[in-house]
């Protein structure tokens, strides 16, 4: 009787024991629930994202795919972007105009607006020169600066413009302006290039078709 009354007390022990500990895991499980629902709530919520000007608002930030796997590919890109050079858009027929599609190629490189009276006197005359000439690896490039692309396109219409228009950029400026050594600080400026992408003649100011038509044909 002794040893059953020993083994009932026993087992009690062992049960009050186990309640006990059930008890504490369960606590210990919810406190630690509890830590990460606040910590997920100070993580979800740290405030509105800084905006800076340019950039737009995301959800999520933008996470690169295989970023730690190496692409040959991806690592030639560069090189050939810089090889291509700059690209623009043709506004006398919408396709994608580079210059690196102009190599030997005598170019009359036109910085000009459809607001200047005398830029606008020129452009008859390129017209010419580009339907004369365009066999014989010769190109007009207009650069429109400090107007729109509705201005230029407008123009272009009314002119009948049979060459590459393009928008000129303050990268593309700062090239020629090297070229000719100083700033470009009057339309129309107009460069004649050789066949090896150097200068071969420079007007600042209208200048008649003759005077381009003499200066080309000495380097075809």
């Amino acid at each position: 009787m002794k040893h059953k009354k020993y083994i009932v007390i026993l087992l009690s022990l062992v049960l009050v024991f186990s309640l006990a500990l059930l008890s504490s895991c369960q606590k210990n499980i919810k406190q630690e629930e509890m830590k990460e629902e606040n910590t997920e709530q100070a993580t979800a919520s740290p405030g509105k994202p800084e905006i800076k000007e340019g950039t737009p608002a995301t959800e999520k930030p933008v996470v690169a795919e295989e970023s730690d796997t190496y692409k040959p590919e991806e690592a030639e890109e560069p090189a050939k972007a810089e090889a291509t050079g700059p690209t623009f858009v043709n506004l006398t027929d919408g396709k994608t105009f580079s210059f690196a599609d102009y190599k030997d190629t005598v170019l009359i490189v036109d910085f000009w607006a459809p607001w200047c009276p005398p830029c606008r006197m020129e452009v008859p005359g390129f017209v010419e020169l580009q339907k004369t000439y365009k066999d014989k690896k010769f190109a007009v490039i207009g650069v429109a600066i400090s107007t729109t692309e509705d201005a230029v396109k407008e123009f272009i219409k009314e002119q009948k413009v049979n060459y590459p228009m393009i928008m000129g950029t303050d990268e593309l400026r700062k090239e020629y302006e090297t070229k000719m050594g100083k700033p470009i600080t009057g339309i129309p400026t107009t460069f004649i290039m050789d066949r090896k992408g150097e200068v071969a003649g420079l007007h600042i100011g209208a200048v008649d078709k003759s005077v381009f038509e003499k200066e080309i044909l000495k380097l075809f």
